[in-house]
């Protein structure tokens, strides 16, 4: 009866875990989509930006535009990148919750998240 119990208790907790590392997963999806939207963003402006300086063949404020927009989305993509490391992270915990902690491989991404 005590096993049966235990049995109980361990798939409650673990589903619990599963279900907080899955609501953490989304909530990094959606920050990686909304960062991806201020990409475009930052791309459209750029084109409206830099149209008229092209028809008026103003080079230096073209590249202007393109060196303050380059920095822009290099920076979102540095997020998106730091996001994507962290959702990794929490796909790997996901597959070992459950597991023995002192399995091989059962700690791997564990110091990822914090």
């Amino acid at each position: 009866m005590s096993d049966w119990w235990n049995s109980i208790q361990k798939g409650a907790t673990d589903a619990a875990e599963t279900t907080k590392l899955v609501s953490l997963r989304t909530k990094l999806q959606a920050e990686v989509m909304y960062i991806e939207s201020q990409i475009k963003g930052a791309l459209q402006k750029f084109g409206t930006d830099v149209f008229s300086h092209m028809e008026n063949n103003n080079s230096a404020q073209v590249q202007q535009h393109f060196t303050d927009t380059k920095r822009e989305v290099d920076n979102y993509r540095e997020q998106v990148a730091a996001k994507n490391a962290e959702i990794a992270g929490l796909n790997r915990q996901m597959d070992n919750v459950g597991k023995d902690p002192s399995a091989p491989g059962a700690q791997q991404g564990m110091n990822n998240i914090g």
